[in-house]
């Protein structure tokens, strides 16, 4: 009779080989574990970073211009404010724009860390710091904050040098976050127009792309902060340079004269650029150049006394009427592009919207208008 074979070693054959097939499934899923981890973490520690850069930039730069809590310094001392007075120095009202800059940015670190949607948004780019760490806005923010505490600071020791190239880099930061949210903004409309949100993030959630309240909080919370700010540095750095050139004595007051008119100038055309030329509209650049410049000719209608004793008349009123001539342009400029995007955003058709109705209601057509960020 011949030997049966044994079932046992079959038995034992197959099960070894289902558990050397588990294996690298099994270590593959313990990687994918431990990164997930790793990201969660890093993820934490960046949200702190960001918080914790808020907090302190947010006190010291407060506590130094509004509460003038160094009395030895350019804001606390009355005869060294005077000392750094020039043409291009705005009314002292013009300082308590921290305020709702600093809200503002208070929105963007509640949004990015606590929010439970907008946190995931690509415009915060907490995915893109691991892997791209250039194209992040969460990881250009502390540096936002480290420039705005050197510009301050160094204003207020009187090292206008170091303060003017601080409001540079500062500037140049935030260009950057602008221009990254731009791509994101652009590469969102094309995802969604064509119909299938298959990248950055799935356009994130293409349905809450398209709805206008989401819209409205995205600007408020993670644009428009950067925005505004963006404007006021830009006035920042005009300021600092017309500051620092006052330094040379030697230079005769038709060469401040020129300057400051031209600071005037030049800012007047970056407003019109952002406003009405740029792909994408900067209403918040806009809004932070027109206080500041009505800051300047406000200011100039009841100049300071050093400004008194080293201009004439006639040329303190010229750069009151040029300040003046550039606020209502902005403004005006502002003004129109602002109703524009109201219009062709559809947002007069969209009360049931803004009063918490169902969007249904809107026709198929309005509703085509509306699904996309608008150029105007």
């Amino acid at each position: 009779m011949a030997p049966q074979p044994s079932t046992n070693s079959n038995t034992n054959s197959n099960s070894n080989t289902n558990s050397n097939s588990e294996l690298p499934i099994m270590m593959i899923n313990d990687n994918q574990v431990r990164n997930e981890e790793q990201s969660a973490s890093k993820i934490f520690h960046l949200k702190f970073v960001n918080a914790t850069s808020f907090v302190l930039t947010a006190m010291m730069v407060i506590g130094v211009v509004l509460f003038r809590v160094r009395e030895e310094g350019v804001f606390g001392d009355e005869f060294l404010w005077m000392k750094y007075q020039t043409l291009l120095t705005p009314s002292s009202y013009v300082n308590y724009l921290w305020i709702p800059l600093f809200l503002l940015q208070g929105l963007f670190i509640y949004a990015s860390t606590l929010h439970k949607t907008l946190q995931h948004s690509p415009l915060v780019g907490y995915s893109m710091a691991l892997t791209c760490p250039k194209q992040s806005i969460v990881v250009h923010y502390p540096a936002i904050c480290a420039s705005t505490l050197m510009m301050v600071y160094s204003h207020d020791y009187g090292y206008i040098g170091c303060a003017f190239l601080s409001s540079v880099l500062c500037g140049v930061l935030l260009r950057n976050v602008l221009k990254i949210q731009g791509g994101l903004l652009n590469e969102m409309e094309l995802v969604n127009g064509g119909g299938g949100a298959a990248t950055v993030d799935e356009s994130f959630n293409s349905a809450k792309y398209c709805d206008f309240k989401t819209r409205a909080l995205q600007y408020s919370t993670l644009r428009l902060p950067f925005e505004l700010y963006g404007g006021y540095v830009l006035a920042l750095v005009s300021l600092y340079f017309n500051t620092f050139l006052d330094g040379f004595d030697a230079l005769p007051m038709f060469v401040y004269l020129v300057v400051a008119n031209v600071s005037l100038a030049v800012l007047t055309c970056a407003g019109f650029w952002m406003l009405w030329k740029a792909e994408r509209k900067f209403y918040g650049v806009g809004v932070a150049l027109v206080l500041y410049l009505a800051g300047v000719a406000i200011e100039l209608h009841t100049p300071t006394q050093p400004i008194y004793n080293e201009f004439s008349d006639n040329a303190i009123l010229t750069t009151q009427i040029v300040a003046g001539v550039a606020t209502l342009i902005l403004m005006t400029l502002l003004g129109i592009r602002v109703m524009k995007s109201m219009i062709k955003s559809n947002l007069f058709n969209c009360v049931e919207v803004l009063g918490g109705g169902d969007r249904s209601v809107v026709s198929d057509g309005e509703e085509e208008i509306s699904t996309d960020y608008v150029h105007a």
